[in-house]
């Protein structure tokens, strides 16, 4: 079974000034069938992803978008990300797998990917990889991370933070299929997709388009076209 197609459960925990008996990186661990470790800087070209920039032009340029509103998402995100990193950096640390592949698959930063075509400067990307213990070994050489202590430490997300983790089971190949936090900095570039679709459709309702990989550098004011 797929499990990357399948998550099993989803968990929120808030950031509180002291430990929790319920913590969920210990809970996506599976009582030691996966491990999670941290490496604050991973080359892009060692990390596989889907949809180029210039495959998402392709798309919209089609104008069959709208049955698909997830993907009409990731445009405006992309959209708004690439301005937000070029002024404040990279915030979230990606989530990557590793399932014995040459590469690495994404959980969460697919969108990180596609801007470092837009920004050449971008090219290590600090991530947390989740794996099945049989891979421990080959990551050795990197801090393991162990609770969910050491994993908001990492994010640097104050008190009060909210997580909220969707984890795979103990037959999966790996421990967590996704993760979000919700703070100040991070907060602009993770719209719901709703909204992204509700301005999408206005902003193509007043502009006539042909997109282009350039038209991800452009600031849209999004606002506007709530």
């Amino acid at each position: 079974m797929e499990y990357w197609n399948n998550p099993k459960e989803t968990y929120s925990q808030t950031v509180l000034p002291y430990p929790k008996d319920t913590d969920p990186i210990v809970k996506s661990l599976h009582q030691g069938e996966h491990v999670l470790f941290w490496d604050p800087g991973i080359h892009k070209n060692r990390i596989e992803y889907k949809r180029t920039v210039q495959e998402q032009c392709d798309w919209l340029n089609s104008k069959n978008i709208w049955q698909d509103p997830f993907r009409v998402a990731t445009i405006v995100k992309l959209n708004i990300y690439i301005d937000d990193i070029k002024r404040q950096g990279v915030v979230k640390p990606m989530l990557l797998y590793y399932n014995g592949n040459e590469k690495f698959g994404i959980q969460t930063g697919e969108n990180r990917m596609r801007a470092t075509e837009r920004i050449p400067k971008l090219v290590m990307l600090a991530s947390f990889i989740t794996t099945h213990k049989q891979y421990a070994a080959r990551f050795n050489h990197l801090p393991q991370i162990e609770n969910f202590e050491q994993f908001t430490e990492i994010c640097r997300t104050p008190v009060g933070c909210k997580y909220t983790f969707t984890f795979t089971d103990r037959d999966a190949p790996y421990g967590i299929f996704w993760y979000e936090y919700d703070s100040d900095q991070t907060r602009a570039v993770t719209p719901s997709y709703d909204w992204c679709k509700r301005v999408m459709r206005n902003y193509l309702n007043k502009n006539k388009i042909i997109f282009t990989p350039a038209w991800f550098d452009t600031v849209v004011d999004w606002k506007t076209y709530e």
